[in-house]
């Protein structure tokens, strides 16, 4: 399939990576853009053979978020909340919800809903010239695509009220520092380590990878009681899994297992 505002490329390890490709535009989002999103993670849920999806940008910009054009329009609010409510569903919750990990490879700016689009993969992976900020107050706006709700669960309420209200940029090291990505790698091997990562989960069970960002991610919402309770349902279905039958078995003969997602 061919894609406008994309890129997408599987390699022989299971290992997809999405990159966003509107380089002279800081790879802001488009309508075009979430609806191939939204088909790429399509695949990506029904190809077996895909295993971990990377997502990461072309040129000097993970992204600056929504394209500006967006903004400001004489759409009446209701109609402006349904387009978002779609954009949200084919982009970002989709990647939330794809029982998949899903990696980040940030490169350069990273503004607005480019921050937004990080915070629904799983995994961070930082450059270490890259930068962090929510930017729209400086436009009379807010995040709209999920920072106010989901930074609240990596940074904490205190750091997510600073961020949006401030509208100023942080730093790499700073974000790693709060919590908001995992890894900070020199920038020249941010696509070779986030893709080296990205190998080694392929390698791990799929059925258990999957269930446990499902479960997580409903855990992140609800009740300790309700979570443990989430917890034991899953791990219930799993015991009955072959990939944890061969799991046991493989470390029993202490040989590497190989998972086939059932």
């Amino acid at each position: 399939m061919e894609y406008e505002t994309v890129k997408f490329d599987v390699q022989d390890n299971g290992v997809a990576t999405m990159t966003l490709n509107r380089p002279d535009k800081l790879n802001a989002f488009t309508r075009v853009m979430f609806k191939e999103w939204e088909a790429i993670v399509e695949r990506c849920a029904y190809d077996d053979d895909i295993k971990v999806l990377v997502v990461a940008a072309e040129g000097r910009a993970f992204s600056s978020g929504v394209d500006l054009s967006l903004l400001g329009n004489e759409k009446p609010s209701p109609q402006f909340r349904f387009y978002y409510r779609q954009a949200h569903q084919q982009g970002f919750d989709s990647l939330e919800a794809l029982e998949k990990p899903v990696i980040a490879a940030i490169n350069g700016l990273c503004y607005g809903g480019g921050v937004e689009l990080a915070l629904s993969c799983d995994i961070l992976f930082a450059a270490d010239d890259a930068t962090f900020c929510l930017i729209e107050n400086n436009f009379g706006g807010i995040p709209a695509s999920g920072a106010c709700n989901r930074m609240i669960y990596y940074v904490g309420l205190a750091k997510t009220k600073e961020m949006v209200i401030s509208g100023e940029p942080i730093d790499a090291e700073e974000a790693y520092r709060i919590g908001l990505v995992n890894h900070v790698v020199p920038k020249d091997s941010l696509l070779e380590e986030a893709h080296n990562y990205a190998a080694m989960l392929a390698g791990k069970a799929p059925f258990a990878m999957g269930m446990a960002k499902h479960i997580i991610n409903l855990c992140v919402n609800t009740d300790m009681h309700t979570g443990r309770y989430l917890e034991r349902l899953g791990q219930s279905v799993l015991v009955h899994s072959e990939d944890l039958k061969e799991g046991i078995a493989a470390f029993n003969e202490k040989r590497k297992p190989k998972f086939r997602g059932r």
